[in-house]
């Protein structure tokens, strides 16, 4: 009986997996957050925009994620809205993507900025409203102003501030006059919370818009209007600024607000 053959043919390595582009990953992400907040599940969503952020290298992928980390703990974690709001500042401030003429990156840069003011600021009135509640607790009443309030340490004095340094509007109302003058009511600035989960404007999807560039357009529906559009980086409609779109979706910008529009799934 001859010898058993043994075979010497050689078998060719596995071809690496390739990884995801941070677009990609970002979209992929944040669309199951979206999901999330949604189905009101925000804790969960938290802790995918948490990992995304902690695991994008670029910009302005990285600085997005943060963004959108730091909005959706606002109401439920100021501690760590108001950590990721600092980081994120000195990020924009700093971070040579922000510094160069990189194409959008001056928008990017004014968007975060004004977000971030934003998202201060929703901060400052959440802990405004807080102070006066335990004023009130103690009092039956509520104080004539906010400096008062922060002398009596019932909020931080830098909390009655806005990002841009002026006093947060705030006017005592329903007022009593016996057994002596005190105001029962308030009226104070509001801003309204960044919406995770974006209704309007809305995307249906996107499309390559030639092979040679690898650029993609996005099908785009804007309030006001009645017909979608299909745009590309760098175009404006609606007031929304279009400043970034990739498979998975598109960024539009204001200068005080960054919205993101994932493909729907």
């Amino acid at each position: 009986m001859p010898p058993a053959t043994v075979s010497t043919t050689a078998t060719n390595p596995a071809t690496p997996a390739v990884q995801p582009s941070d677009p990609e990953r970002f979209f992929s992400q944040y669309s199951k957050a979206s999901d999330l907040v949604r189905q009101n599940a925000r804790q969960e969503a938290s802790v995918i925009m948490d990992l995304l952020w902690r695991n994008l290298s670029t910009s302005p992928w990285f600085e997005i994620a943060l963004l959108k980390h730091a909005e959706l703990n606002e109401a439920s974690n100021a501690q760590v809205a108001a950590q990721d709001y600092d980081v994120l500042r000195k990020r924009v401030e700093n971070a040579p993507y922000f510094q160069g003429n990189v194409e959008r990156a001056a928008v990017f840069r004014t968007a975060l900025l004004g977000a971030v003011g934003r998202g201060i600021d929703r901060l400052h009135i959440q802990s405004i409203r807080e102070g006066l509640s335990r004023y009130q607790a103690r009092y039956h009443q509520f104080p004539e102003s906010l400096i008062k309030l922060a002398i009596f340490n019932y909020v931080d004095m830098t909390a009655i501030y806005d990002s841009n340094n002026r006093l947060f509007r705030y006017t005592p109302t329903g007022i009593q006059f016996a057994p002596t003058i005190s105001y029962q009511r308030y009226d104070l600035a509001s801003l309204p919370a960044e919406p995770f989960y974006v209704t309007s404007p809305k995307i249906n999807g996107t499309t390559r818009v030639d092979d040679k560039t690898g650029k993609y357009a996005a099908v785009i529906l804007v309030p006001e209007r009645i017909d979608w559009q299909s745009v590309v980086e760098g175009q404006t409609l609606g007031g929304y600024f279009v400043a970034s779109v990739d498979r998975g979706g598109a960024i539009v910008c204001t200068p005080e607000r960054i919205l993101v529009l994932p493909v729907p799934q």
